[in-house]
This record gives C-alpha cells, sequence and structure tokens, in this order.
C-alpha cells in the first residue's frame, strides 16, 4: 500500500475516535447521573414518600435514620426506623435493614432473586386495644371497593439468605379484665435459600427467648407450592404463670408455679386439604401447682387442690385432619390431691371444672342450630397412665367432726385407654390409707358400655377414721378396729335392658374391733377377730351367700336402763330426733294384723340369703339391768358353738349348737334346728341352763316376789317348737335349795305369799319342778311369749297359794278334800274316811318338809251347841228317872213315847219342882205324847246348854285327835303340826267342818 492510500483514512480514525470519546461522555455523564440517583436521589425520594405515606395515608409518624441505596449492588440499607402512632407510642423499629438483589441472577433464572434480606434489632409492639382490635392490622391498606381478582399463578422469588437478628416482640392485651405483656428477646430467625417454585422446600430456623426466661425454638423446611411445611420445635421453661396471666377467665382453674417443656415435630399441609400433625416425644410439667379459679380463701392465696411436681408425656402424636389424639405414656410423679365433700355434697374439685350449669348464663334459645354436618368426635388413645408415689389428702367436710383420710404412696397404672370406651382398660392400682391401711386393685374396666372385673385386696384400715359417719346416727365411740377384705368384683352395665349386674366374692376380715356406748362410758361390743369367708353377692337376681363366718372372743353389753330402756335404743337414737308417739294398744284396729299379713303374702320374695356356717369361739355376753335395785348383772362366759346350714329358704334348716357358761360355772346350751332368716317358718330349738346361782337374781327376786334370795340353783330345759307359725313351747325349770332372806318391801312385788308358794313346790329333798307349757300362733298380735310365761307363772302361785291342798293331793292322793276334816256335830271323834285322809295329808307334809300344817281349835256355835246341850239333857234324863226306871220300863213296853214323857216329868219336876202344864191344844192331839215330849224337851233345852270351857274342850279334842291322827306318821316331825286358835268351817248337815292351814 503506498502513502497516497493511506491519507483518505486519518479522518475516519479520528472520527471514531471522537465518537468512542462522546460516548464515554455520554456513558460517565449517565453512570454519573445513575450513580446520584442510586446513592443520593433513590434514598431521598424513598424516604420522602415513606414519610408522605406514613404521615398522610396513615396518620402515624415515622423517623428514618439513614436509606441507602447501592445502585451497582442493588443493595438497599435503611437504618435507625421507626414507626410511631400519631400520639408518639411506638410500633416498630428496626437498627438495620439490608436486602440486596441480584439481577444477574434474576435475569439468568428468570426469577426476582435477593441475595440476602437482613433485619437487625427489629422491635415490634403488638398491641390488642381494650375494643379488640389490633394495632398491626390498622397498617394494612384499605380494601379496594372492586378488588381485582387473584392470580392463580404465584411470581418466582428467591431469597438467598433471610436473617433476623436480635429482635424483640412486646405483646400487650388491653381486652382483658387485667390488661397482659410479654417480651420476645432476642428472636433470632434465618431463612435459608427461599423460593416459591413448586415443591422446593425452603429451611428457616427460629428462637426466641422471653423475658422470664422461656425459649423457643423452630427449624424445618417449608413450600410455597403446595403452601406446607414440617419440622421441629421446641419449648422450655415456658412459666404456667404466663398462660395463666394471658388466659385468665379463660381457664375455670388457676395456674400456680409450674413450668412446661416441650418437643416434637410438625407437619403441615394446606392443599388440597388443610392437615396437620404432630408428633411430641416429650411433653415434661415441672412443679406445676392448679387451685381454684378466683379470688380470696378459695383463690389465689387458697392451696392449691393438684401439685404436679413432674409430668411427662412420651410419645405423644396429633393428627387435625383425623382429629385423633394418640399418647404413648403419661407419667405423674409424687403428685398431691386435696379434695374434699362441702356440706352440700358437692367437691371442691368440680369448681377446677368451671361454675355448674345453673351458673352460666343462659343460652339463647333462639339461636339457630349451626348448619351442616356434625363435625366427627376427637379419637384419643392413651397406651399407658403411670402414676407414682402420689398422694391424696381427702376429707369429708359434710360430716361433724370432718373425717379426713389419707392416700398415701399411690400408684396407678392405666393401659390401653381409647376415647371409644369399648377397649378393656388394663387397671392396677396400690395405694395406702392412712396411718397402716393398704389397698391394691388390679383387673379390667371397660368404659363403653361400664363393666369391670377387679380384683381387690384391702388390708389394716384402721376403723376409728369412720367415727365422725358413726356420731350422728349412734351415741357410740368406735375406738380400735382394723379392717380388710379380698376378692373379685365384676359388674357390668346392660343398657338395653337399664339395668346393671353386679357379682362380688370376698373375703372379710374385722380385727381388733371395739366400741364404747358414750352414755355410760361402758364397752358395748368387741371382738378379737371377725371372718367372712367366700361371702359372694350378685345382683339381678340378687343373692347372698357366705361359706363361713367366724368371730373369736365376741363381747357384747346389753343393759336395761333405769326407766326400762335398752342400751341397744339408746345407742341408735339420734341425737335431737323426737321419738315416734305409740298408739294405745287398745287403740290399733284389729284388722291390721291381717291386712299386714295380706300385703306380706303378696310382696315379692326377699333375697335369697344362705351362710353356711358360722362359729363363735371364747364369746362373753354381759347383761345389766338398772330398772331394778341393787343393779342385776350377770354375764355368759366362754360361748362357742356353731350355726350349720343358714338359709332364708323356708324349707331349710340351720343346726344350731352353742355352750356356755353364766357366770363362769353354770353351763348353757342352745341345740336344735332353726331357720333363723324365716324363724316363724321353722323353728326346733332346745336350750339348757344349769346350775346358775339364784342369788345372782336377787334384784328381780326382791322387786317382784318381795324377797331377796339367801341360796338356790336354778337349771332350765326349754323346747321352742314353731311349724307353720304355730308355736309349742315347753319350759322345764328345776330350782334346788331354794331360801329366801329378808324381805325388800318392793310396791311392785306380786301380791302373793310367795314363801307358801315356794314350800308347797319343793319336794323333801328341796328340789322345785315345774313345767310351764305355751302355745298359740305367731299371727296372734297380742301373742307374746314372754308376758305369757310370766303370766303362767304367776297363775300357778296364785293357784298353789289359794288352793295348796290341791297341789298336794295332785301330787299324793286325796285331791281338795285334804284341806279339811267333817266331824259329827258335838263329837271330836273321827270317822274312818277322816281318818284316810289325814294319812295321805301326813305322807304330803313328809314329802313337803318345809310345810307347817295348822290345826285349829274350831267349834261351831249353832251346830255344836245343841248337840252338846241335847247330850247334857239325855244324860240328866237319865240320871234323874233311875228311881223310876220300873214303871218307865213297863210304859215303854207299851208305849215309848209315854216312857219317855215320864222321864222328862220327873227331870222337869226337879229342875222347876213344878209340875209341867202343858198346851191345852196337846191334850185334844192324837199323839199327845210325842208333843208333850217335845214341848218337855224344849222346856229344858235351856238349861243345859253348854259353857265356853265346854265348846273349847270341844275344839282341842278335836285339834288333837287331828294332830294325833297326822303324827301317826312316824317321819313327820311334831314341830311342823300346831294347834291354832283361828278357825272357821261349814259342812254338810249335821256335821262340823274343821278347815285346815298350810305355812
Amino acid at each position: 500500500m503506498d502513502d497516497s492510500d493511506r491519507k483518505p483514512a486519518a479522518p475516519a480514525s479520528h472520527g471514531w475516535r471522537r465518537s468512542y470519546t462522546r460516548a464515554l461522555l455520554i456513558l460517565a455523564s449517565l453512570l454519573l447521573l445513575y450513580t446520584l440517583a442510586g446513592f443520593v436521589l433513590v434514598p431521598h425520594l424513598a424516604r420522602n414518600a415513606i414519610v408522605r405515606y406514613v404521615q398522610k395515608d396513615m396518620g402515624r409518624h415515622v423517623s428514618i435514620g439513614q436509606i441507602k441505596f447501592n445502585p451497582f449492588t442493588f443493595t438497599v440499607e435503611v437504618h435507625q426506623f421507626a414507626l410511631a402512632e400519631a400520639d408518639d407510642r411506638p410500633i416498630a423499629s428496626f437498627e438495620l435493614l439490608r436486602i440486596g438483589a441480584s439481577l444477574s441472577a434474576s435475569i439468568v433464572h428468570r426469577t426476582w432473586t435477593l441475595n440476602e434480606v437482613r433485619l437487625e434489632q427489629p422491635r415490634v409492639l403488638v398491641l390488642i386495644n381494650a375494643d379488640g382490635s389490633l394495632n398491626l392490622a390498622k397498617l394494612a391498606p384499605a380494601t379496594p371497593a372492586k378488588p381485582a381478582s387473584p392470580s392463580t399463578q404465584l411470581p418466582a422469588v428467591r431469597v438467598i439468605a433471610l436473617g433476623v437478628h436480635g429482635g424483640s416482640v412486646h405483646f400487650q392485651d388491653l381486652s382483658r379484665k387485667q390488661p397482659f405483656s410479654a417480651t420476645l428477646a432476642p428472636i433470632e430467625f434465618d431463612l435459608n435459600d427461599f423460593r416459591t417454585a413448586p415443591s422446593y422446600e425452603s429451611r428457616y430456623r427460629f428462637s426466641a427467648v422471653t423475658e422470664a426466661a422461656e425459649h423457643l425454638d423452630w427449624s424445618g423446611q417449608f413450600s410455597v407450592q403446595p403452601l406446607g411445611s414440617s419440622g421441629e420445635f421446641a419449648v422450655a421453661g415456658l412459666k404456667a404463670s404466663t398462660i395463666a396471666s394471658y388466659l385468665q377467665n379463660a381457664l375455670p382453674f388457676a395456674l400456680r408455679d409450674g413450668s412446661l417443656d416441650v418437643n416434637g415435630s410438625y407437619r403441615f399441609v394446606a392443599t388440597p386439604a388443610t392437615a396437620l400433625s404432630l408428633t411430641l416425644p416429650s411433653i415434661k410439667v415441672h412443679s406445676l401447682a392448679i387451685a381454684p379459679a378466683g379470688s380470696g380463701a378459695a383463690g389465689e392465696n387458697a392451696a392449691p387442690y393438684i401439685v404436679l411436681p413432674e409430668l411427662q408425656v412420651a410419645d405423644t402424636s396429633v393428627v387435625l385432619d383425623e382429629r385423633r389424639v394418640s399418647v404413648g405414656q403419661l407419667s405423674l410423679q409424687k403428685a398431691v390431691v386435696r379434695v374434699w365433700r362441702e356440706a352440700d355434697g358437692s367437691l371442691n374439685l368440680q369448681r377446677l371444672l368451671g361454675p355448674p350449669a345453673s351458673a352460666a348464663e343462659p343460652a339463647d334459645a333462639a339461636a339457630p342450630a349451626p348448619a351442616g354436618p356434625a363435625a366427627a368426635p376427637w379419637t384419643i388413645a392413651l397406651t399407658r397412665l403411670q402414676v407414682e408415689d402420689a398422694s391424696i389428702e381427702a376429707e369429708d367436710r359434710a360430716s361433724k367432726p370432718t373425717v379426713a383420710m389419707r392416700f398415701g404412696g399411690l400408684g396407678l397404672s392405666v393401659q390401653g385407654y381409647s376415647s371409644s370406651g369399648n377397649a378393656p382398660l388394663e387397671v392396677a392400682l396400690h395405694t395406702g390409707l392412712g396411718d397402716s391401711g393398704h389397698l391394691q386393685a388390679q383387673g379390667a374396666i371397660t368404659l363403653a358400655p361400664l363393666s369391670a372385673a377387679l380384683d381387690v385386696d384391702l388390708s389394716e384400715l384402721d376403723l376409728p377414721v369412720l367415727q365422725p359417719y358413726i356420731t350422728p346416727v349412734a351415741d357410740l365411740t368406735l375406738y380400735r378396729g382394723r379392717f380388710g377384705l379380698k376378692g373379685h368384683i365384676a359388674y357390668a352395665a346392660q343398657p338395653a335392658a337399664k339395668t346393671s349386674r353386679l357379682k362380688v366374692a370376698l373375703a372379710v376380715d374385722v380385727a381388733n374391733l371395739a366400741t364404747r356406748h358414750n352414755v355410760t362410758n361402758d364397752d358395748f361390743v368387741s371382738w378379737r377377730s371377725l371372718h367372712i369367708d367366700d361371702m359372694r353377692y350378685q345382683q339381678a337376681p340378687d343373692s347372698l351367700s357366705i361359706a363361713r363366718i367366724a368371730v373369736r372372743e365376741p363381747y357384747g353389753r346389753v343393759i336395761i336402763g333405769a326407766k326400762g330402756g335398752l342400751n341397744l335404743a339408746d345407742v341408735l337414737r339420734t341425737p335431737g330426733t323426737p321419738q315416734p308417739v305409740v298408739a294405745p294398744a287398745a287403740a290399733k284396729p284389729k284388722s291390721r294384723a291381717p291386712q299386714a299379713n295380706a300385703a306380706a303374702s303378696s310382696a315379692a320374695p326377699g333375697m335369697p340369703i344362705r351362710i353356711a356356717r358360722i362359729e363363735v369361739h371364747g364369746g362373753v355376753a354381759d347383761f345389766t339391768d338398772h330398772s331394778v335395785a341393787p343393779t342385776f348383772s350377770t354375764a355368759i362366759y366362754d360361748l362357742k358353738g356353731s350355726v350349720v346350714g343358714l338359709s332364708s329358704d323356708p324349707a331349710s334348716r340351720a343346726t344350731v349348737e352353742l355352750s356356755g357358761n353364766v357366770d363362769r360355772y353354770a353351763p348353757v346350751s342352745i341345740k336344735g334346728q332353726v331357720n333363723l332368716l324365716s324363724a316363724a317358718t321353722y323353728t326346733d330349738i332346745a336350750m339348757n341352763f344349769s346350775n346358775i346361782e339364784l342369788t345372782t337374781f336377787n334384784p328381780y327376786s326382791g322387786k317382784f316376789a318381795g324377797y331377796n334370795i339367801a341360796q338356790g340353783k336354778l337349771s332350765t330345759e326349754m323346747h321352742y317348737h314353731v311349724e307353720n307359725r304355730k308355736l309349742d313351747a315347753k319350759h322345764h325349770i328345776v330350782v334346788d335349795q331354794l331360801e329366801f332372806g329378808a324381805a325388800t318391801e318392793s310396791k311392785q312385788a306380786v301380791p302373793l305369799p310367795i314363801k307358801l308358794a315356794v314350800s308347797l313346790l319343793k319336794d323333801r329333798n328341796g328340789v322345785i319342778n315345774l313345767d310351764l307349757p305355751v302355745g298359740g300362733s305367731l299371727d296372734d298380735p297380742t301373742f307374746r311369749i314372754g308376758p305369757i310365761i310370766w303370766k303362767l307363772f304367776v297363775g300357778l302361785v296364785t293357784k298353789i297359794v289359794t288352793a295348796p291342798f290341791a297341789l298336794l293331793g295332785s301330787l299324793f292322793g286325796g285331791g281338795p278334800e285334804l284341806s279339811y276334816i267333817d266331824f259329827p256335830a258335838g263329837v271330836a271323834t273321827l270317822t274312818p274316811a277322816q281318818i284316810q285322809k289325814l294319812t295321805q295329808l301326813s305322807k304330803a307334809l313328809v314329802e313337803r318338809p318345809q310345810i307347817k300344817l295348822d290345826i285349829p281349835l274350831h267349834t261351831q256355835a249353832d251346830d255344836d251347841d245343841n248337840a252338846l246341850a241335847h247330850a247334857a239333857l239325855e244324860a240328866a234324863v237319865d240320871s234323874a228317872t233311875a228311881s223310876a226306871a220300873g214303871k218307865s220300863a213297863r210304859a215303854a213296853k207299851t208305849d215309848p213315847a209315854a216312857a219317855r214323857v215320864l222321864k222328862l216329868v220327873v227331870l222337869y219336876r226337879a229342875r222347876f219342882h213344878t209340875e209341867p202344864k202343858y198346851p191345852p191344844e196337846i191334850a185334844s192331839a192324837a199323839d199327845a205324847d210325842t208333843q208333850r215330849a217335845a214341848w218337855l224337851e224344849q222346856q229344858l233345852l235351856p238349861q243345859f246348854a253348854p259353857t265356853r270351857e265346854q265348846r273349847d274342850d270341844l275344839g282341842r279334842a278335836r285339834a288333837q285327835a287331828v294332830q294325833t291322827a297326822v303324827l301317826a306318821n312316824a317321819e313327820l316331825k311334831p314341830e311342823r303340826v300346831f294347834l291354832t286358835n283361828q278357825g272357821s268351817g261349814g259342812g254338810p248337815q249335821g256335821s262340823v267342818r274343821m278347815e285346815l292351814k298350810l305355812e
């Protein structure tokens, strides 16, 4: 190439350089403008826009320390930002917000890409106002009148790193009765490689600490398309007081102390259907205390009802869409529960569930029912509940005084719980009761329908703790005793039949029981041991059976009070309860008994009861009667024996065999067969009492007989036979060597000569044998065995003392005639028949050595005086007419009446020294001599009337004749036969009857 060719090229190169330079200048200018705009203008405009928007559109205040924009790195920094309400109350602030975008990555990947979003020391005030509005909600822009249709496609966004550091959130809720506030600080949040791409999961980590040192850690991953998240979280040291302070009245109880630790994982899916599942390997509650809501004595200052020092929940899962919760194990360590029953019967723990329905505000009856189908119920499953070393402080404040019972060292295990309730729960329980008791139970329980099969073992329960339950119904103190039982309990509800079935098989023990009557301060009932073996009860149909009841060293005291009442009635009488008014017997309608029987017969049969065997060993029974003076007391010792085959079946027969001793040395036996649970149907019992000292009964003898007993022994044989409500009772009583002592002057004594009756009943060996049969119908409302026996005894004594010779005659022959002797008038000579009677009487007296015979010096004035006068007249006639015997004899051969007149005329002349002057009518009478003789006897008899001495001599002669005849029996001692001045008589015509008397 030559030079001419290069010259034209120079101007072109120079133009290019100028163009290039111009371009560089333009580019530099643009770059400068871009730089100035980016570094200066954009921050200025952004500041103005922000301030204008906040102050004008939002009506709030904002302050910004500095805004930086790097147009080359596309990094924005905002420093010292603060947003406040119009009244300068802070809303939010931060020290630094840095946002760095990546233009190249955005272009290359066609995704809005931010390399970094960093927020330093953000501070947010979350405020719920008194009207329930949220302060942050007011920051949102107003909703346009016609909102744009939402896009179904999310923009492609990617954030390489997003971080929040040193943040804090202060939360205030002024809508509550007591304002609540809490602060989370510091807050740390990191989000790595966030993308809106479908199915992309971004990882994040969040942590926060409250001012109460409560920690929250939350990490995992989430996706935007579809919206969902999964990850792990942990809450450490969450205070119960924080929860309680926020929830306040939303909880029906108050939370005291305590903290919560939770760690777990979750999975959330929003589309196509919302689903949330939680897996909680561990939930721990420390030192939680639960108290009743409210204030005062039952609220914040009251002792907590429940204290949970350590609660652990392991392996919990919650599936929201399936409405399912399952828990692997719930463990409680050393829990304490305080429970009591109030005076109205309610439990204090009910207050932890909120006010009763009646106290709550009534629901609006007009409110429409929610539309749509009801949601499916939640299903809850618990694999195992474990309670260890818990304690329950139980009180019954409804009783006076309060009953207190402590359940200590309580352990409970429940396995297989399900809210459906149809799966059996395996249950095991053990706990201490009071100071010495212990309870164990294990078995299976089904909740729907309710059924249970449990083995139960209760031992050494201290019975005096139940005393407050006894006090209102009995004036009795239970001051010693231990209770125990062991066996199986089965229960099954039958909803279809609206009934239930219960079966119980138990062995029961009550050891060292002792009770005291509070009024008398005497022991009432006690025993060393009571054992009930194989007791089986079932319901529907009802029945009760017991294999054996054995009681050792039982003791019972029966006391009759000064007014006649039994101590049993006094013990069972409730203080302050008026006694029932009983109508007089005469006022009761006689038809009531048949009506009652008809009602009883129409009633349904009672529950079958069977007791195979009852055993008594070493029993003692004390009896005291204060209604007599001095007080009567006796006891039965060493009571032992058995009752075999006891049953309520009317056809059953129980064999009874009991024995003991009255006052230690008098044997007692009870033997036979009886239906004790239906005694009116069949009874065949023999009771024997031997060698009982009668001096024991001195109080009764003094009260009812009028004499104390000096000596004597009693033996009885009693036999009671009842069949079809008909009683046939026999009482054989033997009294040996009964002797009465001093009289008691009792006003209640039987008005009968008891000593005489006893003497008549005694045989020659000093023994009294009595038989008192009793019979009757138990359906007769007036039939009472005790009063009937007493009536028979009094009737027997009355009969004996009013007709004692009848008793002797019935025993030894002679009949009631032994009580008198008949003499011819004016004569003291015994006839052979009377001598025979006296012989029988003497034999009877020999057999009744304590009986004395009184023989009266008895004459009868009219009959004996007339007979004596006639006898004296005849003797005088015979003496005065001896000289005229020849003439009288001749007259007697021709006319005896004339001879009699001659004798009487002689005596008449001698007595009156004159001739008799007969009445004129006699001379013309056909039987003139007979009438003359009668007239002469009538005139002469007054001359021969007997004197007092003559009558006494006749009475003595008669008594001596009887005495001689009685004492003809050499076995009868003369000192038992007495002649007395007092006598009475009667007898047939022409005879005089001497009434004998026994003493």
